[in-house]
């Protein structure tokens, strides 16, 4: 097996991950993984849960399709995150929290320490339409400037990261961080943590290697 097919094989096997944690209905939702200068990106119109190989394209950094059918109507976005970031992988989901709290929260409140694992502060990009040059643009700025994840208002959520198991990893940390908001804003006004409880816990991790 090739080095890209065997990518493939992996991409599909995440999609179906991610259906299970119910954050891609509907056919909802891209995901793509970058090996060297092509990127291998979901075809138009897949659906998660019963993805295979042959449902992810082969495309160049351009977005020239190299082999497979159509990819996503989101390859710019991708492609504008990798233009723009070290990133390596990248999962769009269309998961009910992402979206509820997108809809109301400039920024996603600092409920929970392991917002540290999403890029601290996680922005809402203003509502544009799907598949443009501008909605591109605007998440590859946003995460250009450090925000690995951010929400898409009246969209989704886009989470980047170093590794495909550790994008697919964030996009489900998002969903859940968002569900503890709702959940908390449902019972009262939810204590936030601070800039400084953010600086004094990534200080702690590192004191204890936490994590490793």
């Amino acid at each position: 097996m090739t080095d890209l097919q065997a990518l493939r094989v992996d991409v599909a096997e995440r999609c179906r991950e991610l259906a299970a944690h119910g954050v891609a209905l509907a056919g909802a939702g891209n995901v793509s993984v970058r090996s060297g200068d092509h990127v291998l990106i979901t075809r138009g119109g897949m659906r998660f849960e019963t993805a295979e190989a042959d449902d992810v394209t082969v495309v160049t950094l351009a977005g020239d399709v190299v082999d497979g059918a159509r990819p996503s109507s989101e390859t710019g976005l991708h492609l504008g995150i990798y233009q723009r970031s070290d990133a390596e992988a990248v999962v769009h989901t269309h998961g009910r929290s992402s979206v509820a709290v997108g809809l109301v929260c400039d920024e996603m409140p600092l409920v929970h320490y392991n917002l540290l694992r999403l890029g601290g502060r996680i922005p809402t990009i203003p509502y544009l339409l799907f598949g443009s040059p501008e909605l591109a643009e605007a998440v590859g700025t946003a995460v250009a400037r450090g925000h690995g994840t951010v929400l898409m208002r009246n969209h989704g959520a886009v989470s980047s990261a170093r590794t495909l198991a550790e994008a697919v990893e964030h996009a489900c940390l998002t969903e859940w961080v968002c569900d503890v908001y709702l959940s908390a804003r449902s019972l009262g006004t939810p204590a936030l943590l601070t800039d400084g409880d953010l600086d004094a816990v990534a200080e702690q991790g590192s004191r204890l290697a936490y994590g490793r």
